[in-house]
């Protein structure tokens, strides 16, 4: 399959989010913030593309802040893949982000990955 992208754009909200398919893969990059001005919208995007797929990625390799609006958001996700009986994982945690998963024990919940290109 060839890869294909999809741009949401969220500009008022420091948030957009690109959809591609790598393999087996749906990878959702977070590009911006997320935090409780723009949860809601990483919410849906990230919903719609755990609908369309059975295995998710989350990369935030270009995410520049996550808040506990934004965990709340990795946890309905993750809630939401279990459910469903789908894989959800995340990717490019760097800096600070990685930092704040760390700090709230998040980390310890998902599966993560240096990059998209770790995946299987």
């Amino acid at each position: 399959m060839s890869a294909s992208t999809i741009h949401i754009e969220r500009r008022r909200l420091n948030l957009s989010a690109t959809v591609e398919l790598k393999g087996a893969w749906l990878v959702l990059q977070a590009i911006g913030r997320i935090d409780t001005t723009t949860a809601k919208s990483a919410e849906t995007a990230g919903l719609a593309a755990l609908a369309k797929t059975t295995k998710l990625a989350l990369d935030m390799s270009k995410l520049e802040y996550i808040s506990s609006a934004g965990l709340r958001v990795l946890l309905r996700l993750g809630k939401t893949s279990k459910r469903g009986k789908k894989m959800f994982v995340l990717c490019g945690v760097a800096g600070m982000d990685k930092e704040i998963l760390e700090d709230s024990g998040t980390d310890t919940l998902f599966q993560i990955y240096g990059s998209y290109n770790e995946l299987q």
